[in-house]
């Protein structure tokens, strides 16, 4: 502690070393004090520079200049990133740790022949090698399940087949629908894709009526507990999140996988457009090529929260099939959220006209201090009073941006104020954690088998034992004091976090406060994540400058390119 203080770190972050090395931490840091980047959660880059720094490390030390590097190619990661250019990589770096641009170079081209890192385009293109590897993987792995033969029965008849499942369901498919089912059930590999209110959900389940017409065996998954719980009321048969499906251990590491496949005849994945690049080439090896494998998705939604645009690349090298839906059936056209997610789509403005029988709604308000007072009537008192709903579980904040007046992380202290009464809490830093607040876990917890992005609501705290209990849909989960940094509230998230969820009440804070964050595909996944009513609140023009705004951050992903040369026999080593 005495030896850490000196170094400037806190007590916190001191007990999280100790915790990890134990009567090692001293002679640990002095070794290489950039090891507690890689080992212990919660610490980052600048905290061990800082450590390093005062313990009188040279600026150039190699340590320094090797953890500079992943760092930046970690943050580029984090932007949903796969590569970096080496411009980019050798001018952040400079930057980042005050030094010439030409030790950096020097840095990188050794971490290059060791392999550390891997390049492509004449060492123009920088991978950290888990993206690398899982772009290659997914390549080969599509290339491989779409080439396997499968032996069709040629007995079946696909069209009597439709007929009577259109009987059971009764309806009459359109010859759109009827195309996409024919598709699907006699490709390897396929893609169907939509807007809100095109029948993906009623093409999903003709397609599993008809494959259990042909007994095959089906596998529903979904990247996220929200998706897949939402697949199996919608489907009749249970999906899993695709870490359950895999059998995630409590370190993350999967037993289904290539040694271990899954057991099945199909798997359809729903919400696709979320599934990130390590996760998807962890799911492929885990399926046998003889399965059929229909993946299901929005690709104009956001992309997924960590690197990678998986569903957006498929479709983009041409070289599956590809089903889209474009037709707004009759029961989505009478709702202002399906049709004015289909304008914002198109770059059009959507209908802000109100009346009071609509599910959609806009209020004008320019001043960011009003937004916040209206949000906070509208949760703690119109909306749960007019349409008879639980006012912390079933209306759900969407902003675009944490920080801010109108971020997630003011409206939540916000919120939490108006919302909750409760005198029962325990303290961590500025944050309080009350009996019945909303909550929201931010990180993978493999042990404790809860994800980033599920939502649940604080049933008991021990003031003894400095512990909350959180439940997740009827999951109770215990979380010591220091295990509190995995959890914030959430009365309000960015929209980013929302994907995958549907709430029954959505309220878009939309200013130009934002303005960096104000993007079409931002707007649209943020109103299509509510099932009955959506409100947004703010200054129109900036509404305008979000769905004009077409030109959303290209992440750095080859995953396309790299699925045509698999396809055109230009294989990898």
């Amino acid at each position: 502690m005495i030896f850490l203080s000196d170094c400037g770190v806190s007590t916190s972050v001191a007990h999280k070393i100790y915790k990890v090395y134990g009567e090692e931490s001293i002679q640990k840091l002095k070794e290489n004090p950039y090891g507690i980047v890689d080992d212990i959660y919660g610490i980052g880059f600048k905290t061990a520079d800082m450590i390093a720094i005062k313990m009188g490390l040279p600026k150039e030390s190699y340590n320094r200049c090797r953890a500079g590097i992943f760092y930046i190619l970690s943050e580029f990661a984090n932007d949903g990133n796969c590569y970096a250019s080496l411009d980019d990589l050798t001018q952040k770096g400079s930057q980042l740790l005050d030094i010439p641009s030409h030790i950096i170079v020097m840095t990188f081209d050794y971490l290059n022949s060791q392999k550390e890192l891997i390049c492509e385009e004449n060492n123009q293109i920088i991978y950290l090698p888990p993206f690398y590897h899982s772009e290659v993987g997914i390549a080969k792995r599509i290339y491989e399940i779409v080439t396997f033969k499968n032996e069709i029965d040629k007995k079946f008849d696909l069209e009597s087949a439709i007929k009577s499942v259109q009987n059971k369901n009764k309806i009459i498919y359109d010859k759109n629908q009827i195309s996409a089912i024919e598709a699907a059930i006699l490709s390897k590999f396929s893609v169907i894709t939509g807007e809100p209110g095109v029948g993906k959900t009623t093409i999903t389940k003709a397609i599993i009526d008809i494959f259990k017409l042909m007994n095959k065996k089906i596998i529903l998954a979904a990247p996220t507990g929200r998706a897949a719980k939402r697949m199996t009321q919608a489907c009749k048969l249970e999906s899993k999140t695709i870490h359950r499906l895999l059998e995630a251990d409590h370190k993350g590491k999967f037993s289904k996988n290539e040694e271990n496949k899954l057991s099945g005849d199909v798997i359809i994945i729903d919400e696709s457009s979320m599934i990130d690049t390590i996760l998807m080439y962890n799911l492929l090896k885990a399926i046998p090529n003889e399965m059929i494998v229909i993946m299901i998705g929005d690709a104009d939604q956001l992309p997924s929260v960590n690197a990678g645009n998986v569903l957006n690349d498929i479709i983009s090298s041409n070289v599956l099939p590809v089903i889209r839906l474009n037709k707004i059936y009759r029961q989505a056209e009478s709702s202002k959220i399906i049709t004015n997610s289909h304008k914002i789509n198109s770059g059009e403005m959507p209908d802000l006209s109100s009346e009071n029988d609509s599910d959609f709604f806009f209020i004008e308000e320019k001043n960011p201090e009003n937004i916040v007072k209206t949000i906070k009537g509208l949760c703690s008192q119109r909306l749960p009073n007019f349409y008879k709903v639980d006012k912390i579980t079933d209306i759900q904040i969407l902003s675009p941006m944490k920080r801010g007046l109108l971020g997630t992380e003011n409206l939540n202290e916000e919120l939490q104020s108006v919302l909750n009464n409760s005198k029962l809490f325990i303290k961590r830093g500025a944050n309080k954690y009350k009996l019945g607040d909303k909550v929201m876990q931010i990180k993978n917890n493999y042990e404790k088998n809860i994800f980033n992005g599920d939502i649940g609501i604080i049933s008991d705290v021990d003031l003894e034992n400095n512990s909350i209990t959180v439940n997740f849909d009827d999951n109770f989960i215990d979380y010591e004091y220091q295990d509190l940094d995995e959890l914030v509230l959430s009365f309000a998230i960015t929209i980013h976090k929302s994907q995958g969820a549907e709430f029954p009440i959505v309220v878009i804070p939309v200013h130009f406060q934002s303005r960096i964050m104000l993007q079409r595909n931002l707007i649209y996944t943020g109103i299509t994540r509510a099932k009955k009513i959506v409100v947004l609140i703010g200054d129109r023009n900036a509404l305008k400058y979000a769905v004009e705004n077409d030109i959303s951050n290209e992440r750095k992903t080859l995953l396309n390119e790299k699925i045509i040369k698999w396809f055109d026999n230009k294989l990898f080593p």
